[in-house]
């Protein structure tokens, strides 16, 4: 392979991980704002989205079970396997807020429960295997679940919050990648 070629190589690869720097960093930056400063509406926005692509996938599951019925297979797990999804998806396109709410509010539960697990074992073992210790994570576990079903919404917000900061890192940081694969295409080039 001649020098020409191994140059050409090179700056191909680096055209395109710059364009895919500026394009990842400037979609996520752009997320992210949106996730800052409307972060009501985006969640509708990504619950519709969600919602769709379930129904989608229900409605293909449940048509797939019963255009390949057989007889002694498990076609009918998969019907309730579809109709549960295509519910899903249309309580996420029509009732998004409530649907949220409700995913928000499994979490928490699931902190809950997870935490008295922890708890009744802490019961379990001895003063010297850490009982101490897994209690205290047990009561956290606990009080992180029940503020998260008793404030979903203000769960909702923080965690828009979050993200919507953790995209806008994300996005410069993909922005000054490309800046920086810029330059070294530059210097790349002024050295020949």
């Amino acid at each position: 392979m001649t020098a020409a070629a191994d140059d050409r190589s090179t700056m191909d690869l680096l055209r395109g991980s710059r364009i895919l720097s500026y394009s990842i960093g400037f979609i996520s930056l752009v997320a992210g704002l949106v996730l800052l400063f409307w972060p009501n509406r985006t969640f509708h926005v990504v619950a519709v989205i969600i919602g769709i692509l379930f129904v989608v996938s229900g409605f293909g599951q449940a048509a797939e079970a019963i255009t390949t019925h057989r007889r002694g297979t498990y076609w009918g797990l998969l019907l309730v396997r579809g109709l549960i999804n295509l519910g899903i998806g249309l309580a996420l396109i029509f009732w998004s807020s409530a649907t949220i709410t409700a995913v928000i509010w499994l979490v928490g539960l699931d902190f809950v429960i997870t935490g008295l697990l922890a708890l009744v074992v802490s019961f379990m073992l001895g003063k010297d295997m850490g009982r101490g210790k897994l209690l205290i994570e047990a009561i956290i576990t606990i009080a992180v679940g029940v503020i998260i079903m008793v404030w979903p919404s203000a769960t909702k917000n923080v965690l828009g919050i979050v993200l919507g900061i953790a995209l806008v890192l994300l996005g410069l940081l993909f922005l000054f990648s490309g800046y920086q694969l810029s330059k070294v295409k530059a210097t790349l080039v002024s050295g020949r």
